[in-house]
């Protein structure tokens, strides 16, 4: 583990290997362990940087400014960004999947590749006013007037199942349930910034500008909206690869590590070809 500066917070992350940089951005109430898997996936062939975002995890809490999440964690990848060499791969979840759009525009001329794992952009539906986006916007007004109330078990218990299956909060153990809880109230501001209105929202015309090398993975069971956001990102992405994760949801991967990994690291193998270098050795499985 290691400690980041970002604007004076305290982040903290978890570094391993050597060689091209890659930055992995977990999901909302989860953390830079949930990457264990493809950390060791990756053995020593790749520096890899994960960082806990804003709140979540051994970072500091997210900066009460009326800011949208994905200004501050933006920073976290910039900092990261500035602390390496050469183009770096970025890889996120859900939550991290968004953080990892945005830094990918923003950051075009460093990026080796991006890979999206069912990011939440739920704007895009409601800019086309899709039907799916229903599901977005009820789990959004249940879950703060839940956390309004003072219901915080209620409100995680709706988002853990809302992404898993039922009965998915109570079959967590007693340490996972609380972190859940302590994190539900970022969890739940994320939310609104996902909206179309909410200030510096992404349309399907700015991701037309994503260059660089992109895989897009969705669990095959996951929810209708992540479904349709995927398609909208197929037909926007130029340089987009798209893979169905076989009998996974939403949270393929933890839940299937396995598969998920083994894609993500012939992708990244692939991209050093790109360079005119030698593809690194990653450990077998």
């Amino acid at each position: 583990m290691s400690r980041l500066d970002v604007g004076g917070r305290n982040v903290n992350v978890r570094e391993h290997g050597d060689g091209p940089a890659v930055i992995l951005l977990h999901s909302a109430s989860s953390h830079s362990g949930q990457w264990k898997w493809l950390v060791e996936r990756l053995g020593d062939a790749f520096h890899v940087l994960a960082p806990d975002l804003h709140g979540y995890g051994g970072s500091g809490p997210l900066p009460d400014d009326d800011q949208p999440y994905f200004r501050h964690d933006g920073m976290i990848v910039t900092t990261l960004l500035d602390n390496v060499d050469g183009p770096v791969h970025l890889v996120g979840h859900s939550l991290g999947g968004t953080i990892a759009l945005r830094s990918a525009l923003e950051h075009a001329d460093r990026l080796a590749s991006v890979t999206l794992i069912e990011p939440v952009l739920f704007n895009l539906l409601e800019e086309i006013e899709d039907p799916t986006a229903q599901e977005h916007l009820l789990l959004a007004r249940t879950m703060r007037a839940l956390v309004r109330n003072g219901e915080r078990e209620g409100a995680a218990r709706v988002f853990v199942e809302a992404w898993g299956a039922p009965g998915g909060f109570d079959a967590m153990d007693a340490r996972t349930r609380a972190y859940v809880m302590r994190t539900i109230d970022r969890a739940t501001g994320d939310w609104s910034a996902m909206s179309r209105r909410a200030p510096g929202a992404l349309t399907a015309t700015d991701l037309g500008a994503l260059a660089a090398p992109t895989l897009l993975l969705c669990g095959q069971n996951t929810r209708p909206s992540m479904h349709r956001i995927a398609a909208l990102l197929r037909a926007a992405i130029p340089a987009i690869e798209y893979q169905e994760i076989a009998g996974a949801g939403h949270m393929s991967p933890v839940t299937h590590h396995a598969s998920v990994n083994e894609v993500i690291v012939a992708f990244l193998r692939r991209q050093a070809h790109c360079y005119g270098k030698p593809a690194p050795t990653v450990r077998p499985t």
